[in-house]
């Protein structure tokens, strides 16, 4: 499959991530057949994946189409020749470090879930809150975050989980609070009010990118103290529990109040959809230009 995404998570940790894989699912059903298995074109797909290291491991390929793909992880030096076809990237601050047009600055492809799964109304939403941590935060200190998410009243729901469950409980939420912008993202295409937090994990450039191409300014609040799970049955971790139960409770004090006072945060209905729709032109230019079937 001529689709290049981060699956690393998957090949070297066993574990699946969200943002990342809904690329073959997603560009999947919106490109031909020809270019997804095509061995001389390569779609560069959903993801913060501009950067030298990444451009050089694509050389091979005859063409390289980037659809809706970031910049803002490791250098980006590298000067793009004729073989690199940048259709559109995620925000203006990608399209400003790749030197191109402010034009091809559309928005993450990952809006478009919204095309293929049903949008459920404000009136039929059972969950009340959920809370995602980002990928890396859940591995580091997922068991302490759960608790205090858990003891707030959230439904604590981690990336790694199946694509079509994780999709099917942000879409029945009444508020998402994600450390992962992928579940900002996805709350907010499927018209869930989002709010964005940090814990251990947070890249500015990639948010503050999304942010600015749906017309929105940035915003994140970092919660504190940091915390780690702590590792089971050693004597260590028992001396450090009072310590962990501390900042487990101090955790949940702030998820406390950003359910009794945050205000959700939402694209605006009108910049959402016409971004969709320059996104689903690009797929149309694409489709037609590159396909053979």
């Amino acid at each position: 499959m001529a689709i290049f995404y981060y699956s690393d998570f998957s090949k070297r940790c066993s574990s699946g991530n969200f943002g990342d894989d809904i690329n073959p699912f997603l560009l999947g059903r919106l490109f031909s057949k020809s270019i997804i298995n095509s061995e001389d074109v390569c779609l560069v797909g959903v993801g913060t994946l501009l950067n030298d290291h990444n451009i050089e491991l694509l050389q091979g390929y005859r063409q390289k189409v980037v659809f809706s793909t970031g910049a803002g992880y490791g250098n980006l030096t590298t000067r793009l020749d004729n073989s690199w076809d940048l259709v559109c990237v995620r925000g203006p601050k990608s399209a400003k470090q790749l030197g191109i047009s402010s034009n091809k600055a559309i928005c993450d492809g990952a809006v478009l879930l919204s095309e293929f799964y049903h949008i459920v109304p404000e009136s039929e939403r059972d969950i009340d809150r959920i809370f995602i941590p980002h990928l890396k935060s859940h591995w580091a200190g997922g068991q302490a975050i759960r608790k205090a998410a858990e003891a707030s009243g959230f439904m604590y729901l981690p990336p790694d989980c199946n694509a079509d469950h994780f999709i099917d409980l942000v879409s029945r939420a009444k508020l998402v609070v994600s450390e992962a912008m992928h579940g900002a993202i996805l709350a907010d295409t499927m018209r869930v009010p989002w709010f964005p937090v940090s814990i251990h994990e947070h890249h500015r450039f990639k948010w503050e990118d999304w942010f600015l191409s749906v017309g929105m300014p940035y915003y994140s609040r970092t919660l504190r103290p940091l915390i780690w799970d702590l590792p089971g049955g050693s004597f260590k971790a028992y001396l450090k529990k009072p310590y962990q139960k501390l900042k487990t409770d101090l955790l949940k004090r702030q998820f406390v109040g950003i359910a009794d006072g945050a205000v959700g945060l939402m694209s605006d209905s009108d910049v959402l959809h016409h971004k969709k729709q320059s996104l689903l032109e690009q797929v149309a230019w694409i489709n037609e230009s590159y396909a053979n079937d």
